[in-house]
C-alpha cells in the first residue's frame, strides 16, 4: 500500500489547499524584525526563520521571546549577497574551511559559496548556526535555506542529517524538471531528480509545490498576492516572501529591493489580504504541525 501523503497526515484532504506562509530574513536588519513580527502577529504569515549570522539577530530572538508562541525556524546561511552590508561564518575564520571571502565575510553567491567551501565546514557553520538560536531561547521548528545554497547536492544531504539531528522539519519542496530549468538548474536536473527521489524514499517530507518568486515591484502587492492566492493549488504549499518596514536602514543596507520589502510588509498586514486566503479556501499551517507529526 502506497504511504499516506504528508497533507493527510497532517489531517487535511489531498484536495485540500493547505499553504505554508513563510516570512523569510528575519534577523538581517531592525526594519525585518519590525515587518516581520508584526506580520506574524497579523495572523496570515504562519511562520518564518532568523538568519543566526546576522547583525540583528539577538533582536529577533529578544523579540521572539516576548511571544514564544511564534513558529520560527533557522534561515541556515552560507551566503551574504549585499555589497556593503555584510556577515561572518559564526564557527571559524580559518581561511582552509573556504567560508569567507575576500573581505571576510560570506560569500556573495551560491556559486561562489558552492565552489569554495567544504562539507565539514558547511557543517560545522550549519551546526552552530541551529544551536546558536536554541541557546539565544528559541524554539525553533524547522531549517530552511538562505538563497537555496545549503540544498545544493554538495550540501544537501548534510543539511537533512542536521534536521534529523535536532529533531524539525527540513524545507524541501518536490521538484520537477520545469522547476529546475525555471531556477536555472536545467543543466543539474537528472542529479537533483533521483536525489530527491531518494530522499523522498526514506521517508523525508516533501512538499508539493512552492511560490518564491514575490521579490517584485509590483505596484499593488495586494492586488498581487490575492492572484497568486487564487492560483495556489491543491497539496501542500510553501509560499515565501520578505516583509520589512521602510527605514533610511533598510534604504542603505538594500536600496534596490527596500520598496518591494516594505510592500510585502503592507501586504500580509492589509485585512483584504486576510479576506483572499478565506475566499480562496486556504488553509494556513505552519512548520511546527510538520515537526511535531514527524517528531511525536
Amino acid at each position: 500500500m502506497a504511504d499516506i501523503p504528508l497533507i493527510e497526515k497532517l489531517g487535511f484532504d489531498v484536495k485540500d489547499k493547505v499553504v505554508i506562509f513563510h516570512i523569510d530574513d528575519i534577523g538581517f536588519s531592525h526594519s525585518s524584525n519590525l515587518g516581520a513580527f508584526e506580520c506574524l502577529d497579523f495572523g496570515v504569515a504562519s511562520c518564518g526563520s532568523i538568519i543566526t549570522t546576522a547583525p540583528w539577530f539577538l533582536e529577533a530572538a529578544s523579540i521572539y521571546k516576548k511571544n514564544p508562541k511564534h513558529d520560527i525556524g533557522v534561515h541556515l546561511t552560507l551566503t551574504c549577497e549585499y555589497e556593503l552590508y555584510r556577515w561572518r561564518a559564526i564557527s571559524s575564520v580559518d581561511p582552509a574551511t573556504g567560508l569567507l571571502d575576500s573581505e571576510k565575510s560570506l560569500w556573495r553567491t551560491t556559486e561562489e559559496a558552492v565552489a569554495n567551501i567544504t562539507p565539514k565546514a558547511a557543517e560545522n557553520e550549519m551546526r552552530m548556526q541551529i544551536q546558536m538560536a536554541i541557546d539565544a531561547g528559541i524554539n525553533i521548528t524547522h531549517i530552511d535555506s538562505h538563497m537555496g545554497t545549503v540544498m545544493d547536492p554538495k550540501f544537501i544531504m548534510i543539511y537533512l542529517k542536521l534536521a534529523r539531528e535536532f529533531k524539525v522539519a527540513p524545507f524541501l519542496p518536490r521538484v520537477s524538471r520545469e522547476d529546475l530549468i525555471s531556477l536555472g538548474l536545467g543543466d543539474q536536473a537528472d542529479i537533483y531528480l533521483k536525489m530527491f527521489a531518494k530522499i523522498e524514499e526514506s521517508g523525508v517530507p516533501l512538499l508539493d509545490h512552492l511560490v518564491i518568486d514575490t521579490l517584485g515591484p509590483q505596484s499593488n502587492k495586494v492586488k498581487y498576492y490575492c492572484r497568486r492566492f487564487s492560483q495556489i493549488k491543491p497539496g501542500l504549499t510553501h509560499f515565501l516572501f520578505h516583509p520589512a518596514k521602510m527605514s533610511p536602514e533598510l534604504q542603505a543596507i538594500t536600496p534596490d529591493s527596500a520598496s518591494w520589502r516594505n510592500k510585502d510588509y503592507e501586504a500580509f498586514t492589509n485585512p483584504r489580504l486576510k479576506e483572499c486566503a478565506e475566499e480562496n479556501d486556504l488553509n494556513i499551517i505552519g512548520y511546527k504541525e510538520i515537526t511535531d507529526l514527524t517528531y511525536p
